[in-house]
């Protein structure tokens, strides 16, 4: 075995570990869409007018990605991404799942109003650009490594992560589980810093095809 090839691929696991520690994702996502989102300011009457709310969750999410994210160019129609969020992530305690529920909840004074809607947009952003963090760090990391590399941090993971792999795959050869590196770290990451936060929707190898649906094992 080279000694440098052991070495890269250790200073690979230890960057990529380093990179999803809790507080510099906090850092850098959590607390400053949380500072924005606490000063952001509005004006709302009950019962409130659908445009009226448009409005206030448009210039919400348009400020979270401006200031907080300091990428505009990612957002090209503000209200549109605060309807698909609201659609796909929002939960409200009384009214379900949707936008429909977050009209509803903008509407209630007993449910916290539409500050209600925000927050729950804020948490929305926060969890979807953590995934991505944590996607863009394995993709950056692993999938431009040779397969040579790639095995040897597998085998580094074989020694070291025993209890993070699950059972059926221990006996498994270093080459049979490359496309399960980033399950097993993040195994350990969660173990240790509490990325549970973090989820992910399908147990698939990181491909270029399939990078952002994966899941732990």
């Amino acid at each position: 075995m080279s000694t440098d090839i052991r070495e890269r691929a250790r200073q690979t696991v230890e960057i990529i570990t380093a990179k999803l520690n809790q507080g510099l994702i906090k850092s850098r996502l959590d607390e400053p869409i949380g500072k924005i989102a606490r000063e952001f300011e509005y004006e709302a009457e009950c019962p409130i007018t659908h445009r009226v709310f448009h409005k206030i969750i448009a210039d919400f999410v348009e400020r979270i990605y401006e200031k907080a994210l300091k990428a505009p160019w990612m957002l090209t129609d503000p209200l549109a991404e605060a309807i698909f969020l609201l659609e796909n992530h929002y939960q409200s305690v009384v009214y379900g799942l949707g936008y429909m529920a977050a009209i509803l909840d903008a509407d209630d004074v007993r449910e916290g109003s539409i500050q209600t809607v925000l927050t729950g947009l804020a948490e929305s952003i926060k969890d979807i650009e953590r995934r991505k963090y944590v996607n863009g760090i394995f993709t950056w990391h692993l999938l431009g490594c040779d397969w040579n590399l790639r095995c040897e941090i597998a085998r580094i993971l074989l020694e070291d992560y025993q209890p993070f792999i699950p059972e059926r795959l221990r006996k498994c050869g270093p080459a049979q589980l490359v496309d399960e590196i980033p399950s097993i770290m993040y195994r350990h990451i969660c173990s240790e810093s509490t990325l549970q936060q973090i989820s992910f929707s399908n147990e698939k190898p990181l491909t270029a095809e399939n990078l952002f649906n994966w899941e732990p094992l």
